[in-house]
């Protein structure tokens, strides 16, 4: 059997466009973030979803509604998938955590067991994605589960299921709005779309649906 988990980084938010920390931080989406999530409700509108988890943050809850009203399904909220808590950074810029912070955020930036000022480190963000992940692959196995987060949780996602180091994480690309796409099948995890936001871009997928070459269009 093949257990597929579909990865959603919420849509755009004010501090998202400003590049500012803001994990813990309640923000909205902007007018375009809506329109992200509508987008992604048409993307997926052909995709069959047995389960749908959404981060309790608003952002994240905002961008399920036009999925939820495009497929049917109802999404629960699961707080291990909320961002991590970046304390007293939160919805400061780098540049404004570098005058003040500069040697913690260094410390910071070079171990993952160091946290910001009242925050949460990468690891302890690392230990409850994990433990979310394996849960959720062992109970909805050979079902299709959509994970509606953040980029942090991606992030560590993939840094689990490749079994990378920290470092590796840089080199991932997380829009929001964007799909990706991993799978569990005979003991084998592999990533079949990343960074996906050609719902954002392409013209073709024009409420259309999915192009049948897309791994996301396949029904089980």
């Amino acid at each position: 059997m093949t257990t597929r988990v579909i990865l959603v980084r919420h849509g755009e938010t004010e501090s998202s466009r400003e590049r500012r920390f803001a994990g813990a931080t309640d923000v909205d989406l902007t007018d375009y973030g809506r329109e992200q999530a509508r987008a992604l409700a048409q993307r997926l509108r052909q995709v069959r979803i047995d389960v749908m988890h959404v981060s309790p943050l608003g952002r994240c809850l905002q961008t399920a509604e036009p999925i939820t009203e495009v497929t049917g399904r109802k999404a629960t909220v699961v707080d291990d998938l909320r961002e991590c808590h970046f304390g007293e950074w939160e919805n400061l810029t780098l540049a404004e955590v570098v005058e003040s912070w500069q040697d913690d955020l260094q410390r910071w930036a070079g171990d993952e067991s160091v946290a910001p000022p009242g925050g949460e480190c990468w690891l302890d963000l690392g230990t409850r994605l994990s433990a979310w992940w394996d849960e959720a692959v062992k109970r909805y196995e050979g079902r299709t589960v959509l994970a509606i987060t953040h980029g942090g949780p991606i992030l560590s996602l993939a840094r689990y299921v490749t079994k990378a180091p920290r470092e590796a994480m840089d080199t991932f690309l997380v829009e929001t709005g964007s799909v990706s796409l991993i799978q569990v099948s005979n003991g084998r995890t592999r990533i079949r779309a990343w960074n996906d936001t050609t719902h954002l871009s392409d013209p073709l997928m024009d409420g259309k649906g999915l192009p049948s070459h897309s791994p996301l269009s396949k029904r089980q």
